[in-house]
């Protein structure tokens, strides 16, 4: 049975069951507490009342009332206000009717007065009109909850949606400059430096040695920018290894810290299974944010921190990867600073889900934890 036929089954069954249960519950105290009521005022006044008769009669009425509702009273709403009107007056009429019948075949009464019928069917039709709107209300009370729960949750799933092709756009756009700058850049700084080479073998006996010294240094700088800035702004955007793999980007950015620092990896066999170049089930978004994570961390850590010793942990929590880096720095206590990069991307994983949370004791370095929710995962266990 396909799922918009399963839920809409499952709606009228609810509508169905809030809708008896607050008739019901109105009738069932007027059946009980009329007929106690009617029995306590002529015991004082020294007659004698069917108390278990009434109460019987007056179940029935709440019997009749709840099939009648059962079998229209869901679909009334959708028929119209007049429906609903002529609907609520037929079921009390009916069920007061029911009522009536039930008190003549107990013998509540014998050969009643047009007084006494007229008032035992219009006060069993005023209750039964109350209880049938006081349900319908709640039915519908119930119908609108379960329409903003349902535009709620379509309003969330646009939300992810967007933010999940905002992601890969960045992803995209990251990628393509990464490439423009390793490539078109970089190829466009040694065609320079090549014409500088040439322009100091030609200008040699033609210009002062100070002229050359400056060409030496112009073209030093351009090789600077090219090895130096070109590439490092080339891996802030899109780090190296990063289509392979996030664990060997996360091993790429580690060995690219000096060799007095000392680094360290622990990965578990589920993220390795998780993040396996073969088959990945780590889009480049969720790859690329947790590079980051620890790309900021590492950072952090050897610039304010002056760490000696760095150490990386990746897991799998439940439904996310936890990035886990601590070092033997500093520390800051109390005082973090204005907010940084770490502020902006424990900003973009509360939009991603996640979270990221940061303790550190002075003189006893600091530990960077995030959550990074995966989608595969997190389908799987819905």
């Amino acid at each position: 049975m396909p799922t918009a036929v399963m839920r809409s089954a499952a709606a009228v069954r609810a509508d169905r069951r809030i809708l008896l249960l607050a008739a019901g519950t109105v009738m069932t105290a007027f059946a009980i507490g009329a007929a106690a009521q009617t029995a306590w005022v002529y015991g004082n006044q020294g007659g004698v009342v069917p108390v278990t008769d009434r109460i019987l009669a007056n179940l029935s009425a709440v019997a009749a009332m709840l099939l009648i509702l059962a079998l229209t009273g869901v679909s009334l709403p959708q028929r119209g206000a007049l429906t609903v009107v002529a609907g609520v007056l037929g079921a009390g009429v009916t069920a007061s009717g029911v009522r009536f019948a039930s008190q003549l075949a107990l013998d509540v009464y014998v050969d009643p007065s047009q007084s006494v019928i007229v008032a035992e069917l219009s006060s069993g039709a005023a209750v039964a009109w109350v209880a049938a709107t006081m349900g319908l209300a709640a039915m519908l009370s119930q119908r609108r909850l379960r329409l903003q729960v349902v535009n709620a949750a379509q309003d969330r799933l646009r939300i992810e949606l967007a933010l999940q092709a905002l992601q890969h756009e960045e992803v995209r756009v990251r990628r393509e400059v990464a490439e423009g700058l390793h490539g078109s850049m970089q190829q466009r700084l040694v065609l320079v430096v090549a014409r500088l080479d040439r322009l100091l073998d030609s200008v040699g006996d033609v210009v002062g040695p100070d002229d050359v010294e400056l060409l030496r240094q112009v073209r030093s700088e351009i090789e600077t920018v090219r090895e130096a800035d070109v590439r490092a702004t080339s891996r802030m955007l899109y780090p190296d290894q990063l289509e392979v793999g996030m664990v060997p980007a996360i091993r790429s950015l580690l060995g690219r810290i000096p060799a007095a620092v000392n680094t360290r990896l622990g990965v578990t066999d589920e993220v390795r299974t998780l993040d396996d170049p073969s088959e990945s089930r780590l889009n480049r978004s969720e790859r690329l944010l947790a590079v980051r994570v620890v790309e900021e961390a590492i950072s952090n850590a050897l610039r304010h921190g002056r760490a000696q010793v760095v150490d990386v942990r990746v897991s799998l929590v439940d439904d996310a990867l936890e990035l886990r880096v601590s070092d033997d720095g500093r520390g800051f206590g109390d005082e973090a600073g204005p907010a940084s990069g770490t502020a902006r991307l424990a900003d973009r994983l509360r939009l991603a889900g996640g979270d990221l949370r940061v303790t550190s004791v002075p003189g006893d370095g600091t530990q960077v934890v995030a959550r990074l929710p995966v989608d595969s995962l997190r389908t799987a266990t819905l």
